[in-house]
């Protein structure tokens, strides 16, 4: 028994769902979450036989990576800029919100997520960052939600940093080092934190081991699609059974397999006497038999009448999508109309 749904009885509607994680400095590599750093030339005079490598080791591999062309890949990756224009998506992928500050020196630290643990993207504001490098208490840096990471320490004068579209007058310094401007950003859809602030406070952020390493909280961001069917039943429709328990002696077109216990549907006196270990599936008597015209006798009651329990949904090739199962069966009388919401998420 089947019925078609109406276009619009069919609602498809997406949504994110978010899934928190946690990382050390111990991880790195275990789950392919990797921290390194990368310097410019001006930093290192550039050899491709000696350059200066970061080692990412542990117990089940190592890897290395090469700290100037890292750096110039994160520059021109997020940084770069062409005839002193701002950065943004026509120079790269750095992104073009007002609110994102890209700024880039000679050393960064990076932070690299791998999309098993993101999703499509790095949930915005909600990474945190604590560092313990030696020589300055712990840090705690946070996301902002716009793709810049600061200091919490200062969070009231980034704020007012940030909301005067970043009027250096409003920085914090002490000495030569700016405690409240932008420390880093994040790059969502990428699963990359980058260190830019590299002056003596926060040079070791996000790099060290040990005692001195760090620890990253951040959420993921998968969008999801909830599909919804409305499966109306009128009056005086699917109300036939095809169960074969409502034939009469359960009578009913089955084949027996070649192994198993199937002979228990067949009717009195169509097989054997079956001794469960002494005769085997092809001692039956008959494999097979034609269904019954007769119904049993509890059907033929003005009363009766089936009870749903599940709703199949099937394809224009009649192939079977999904099951919605009911928590209890519904009784479908005659004169009574019903009306059933299937509902179930997908990955999109």
């Amino acid at each position: 028994m089947f019925r078609r749904i109406p276009p619009d009885d069919i609602s498809i509607t997406p949504f994110s769902s978010h899934k928190s994680f946690s990382f050390t400095n111990n991880d790195t590599g275990s789950f392919g979450v990797y921290s390194y750093q990368a310097v410019s030339q001006s930093l290192y005079n550039y050899a491709s036989a000696s350059d200066g490598i970061t080692f990412v080791s542990s117990s089940n591999s190592s890897y290395t990576f090469f700290k100037q062309p890292t750096y110039y890949w994160a520059k021109n990756r997020y940084y770069n800029q062409f005839d002193d224009r701002t950065p943004g998506p026509f120079n790269n992928f750095g992104g073009s919100n007002v609110y994102t500050k890209l700024d880039i020196h000679g050393q960064v630290n990076v932070i690299s997520i791998p999309s098993t643990f993101y999703g499509e993207k790095i949930k915005p504001g909600s990474v945190e960052l604590t560092d313990n490098s030696p020589g300055h208490k712990t840090l705690t840096l946070l996301d902002d939600g716009f793709g810049n990471l600061y200091d919490n320490t200062y969070s009231a004068s980034f704020a007012a940093y940030q909301s005067s579209s970043y009027d250096s007058s409003k920085l914090v310094h002490s000495g030569s080092q700016i405690l409240n401007g932008v420390i880093g950003n994040i790059f969502y859809a990428d699963g990359i934190i980058v260190i830019t602030d590299t002056g003596s406070l926060y040079n070791g952020v996000g790099v060290g081991t040990g005692s001195d390493g760090w620890e990253i909280n951040l959420k993921s961001s998968v969008k999801n699609l909830e599909y919804e069917y409305l499966c109306d039943v009128p009056e005086f429709k699917f109300n036939k059974s095809t169960n074969i328990s409502t034939t009469f002696e359960r009578s009913g077109s089955i084949e027996v397999p070649e192994s198993g216990s199937a002979y228990k549907f067949f009717p009195p006196g169509g097989a054997p006497v079956h001794h469960p270990g002494s005769i085997s599936a092809s001692s039956y008597g008959e494999r097979a038999y034609s269904a019954t015209e007769k119904v049993a006798p509890f059907v033929t009651g003005s009363k009766f009448a089936p009870y749903v329990t599940q709703i199949g949904l099937y394809n224009d090739q009649n192939q079977l999508l999904a099951v919605g199962k009911l928590a209890n069966p519904i009784k479908n009388e005659d004169e009574l109309a019903l009306a059933f919401v299937v509902r179930f998420d997908v990955n999109s």
